[in-house]
């Protein structure tokens, strides 16, 4: 009897369900796990996999779930917003599949960018660049049904990659608390982009946004130069900003916000995507 533990597409245990394209190059998969992946929650993600040119080894990557706005969602069924990357190991594989062919799915969610305690008072602000509007997605109801004020706000290059607009639109016409901000970067007319809404005042002038220590939340996914990711000197504490003007700088220094830490909660959240 051979003890040999599968490998490559022995490991297969997911379908494609359903694709569909967004845009010249991204599209949504709908993948259907051959068990049911249990404690799913707002933020979390997954590994998927398939078989790499030498027939062999399985190639897999990490991708945020998402979520598609409306009351017939199947619980079972998981989500990703995906890009293709010409150079990269997995996509190209993956953008070559077709509805019914089989991958690998690691039967597990995991991930820290989760949604805190939710309260009445609270004013929760999603931003994302490209596929990082992807976790806002699986949060997006939750929030709205909970928070004072929700300010979703997604820049892409092309609104041809505003992949959930119109759904989100539509739920913003029958939920007041809800602010729908896109932004489109390669279309002529003035650019705009996420920054410059905490950085000039824009949200609170045009939108009417609070931002406070004691009831807002930021979340923000997506292109490392829009988050400004910094490094902590450990013994002092000090935060060394690489990319300058990034959202978590300006957040910090003009907002007074503090960055969350598993043992240390605060209000500015981030995923990075590369």
């Amino acid at each position: 009897m051979s003890t040999d533990k599968p490998t490559g597409a022995d490991t297969y245990n997911a379908a494609i369900e359903r694709i569909e394209s967004v845009a010249d190059g991204l599209s949504i998969f709908f993948i259907r796990p051959d068990a049911p992946i249990p404690g799913r929650q707002p933020g979390q993600y997954v590994s998927i996999g398939l078989v790499g040119p030498d027939g062999k080894k399985l190639i897999r990557r990490p991708y945020s779930l998402s979520q598609s706005l409306g009351p017939a969602i199947d619980p079972d069924l998981l989500e990703l917003l995906i890009i293709r990357v010409p150079e990269g190991d997995l996509t190209p594989i993956l953008f070559e599949q077709g509805e019914g062919d089989r991958l690998f799915l690691k039967p597990k969610m995991v991930g820290t960018y989760l949604l805190p305690e939710l309260h009445p008072e609270m004013t929760m602000i999603l931003t994302s660049t490209g596929t990082g509007v992807a976790p806002h997605m699986t949060m997006l109801e939750t929030c709205v049904k909970t928070c004072k004020q929700v300010i979703m706000m997604e820049c892409v290059r092309y609104g041809a990659e505003l992949a959930y607009a119109d759904q989100i639109r539509g739920f913003q016409e029958t939920h007041p608390n809800l602010v729908y901000i896109s932004l489109v970067t390669r279309e002529g007319g003035p650019k705009r982009y996420i920054q410059d809404y905490f950085r000039d005042g824009i949200l609170a002038k045009e939108h009417g946004v609070a931002i406070t220590s004691e009831n807002t939340h930021v979340f923000a996914c997506g292109n490392p130069a829009m988050i400004g990711i910094p490094k902590e000197d450990r013994k002092t504490g000090h935060l060394r900003y690489k990319t300058p003007g990034g959202l978590v700088e300006i957040l910090t220094t003009q907002y007074g916000l503090d960055i969350h830490k598993p043992r240390q909660p605060g209000q500015i959240h981030f995923e990075k995507y590369w």
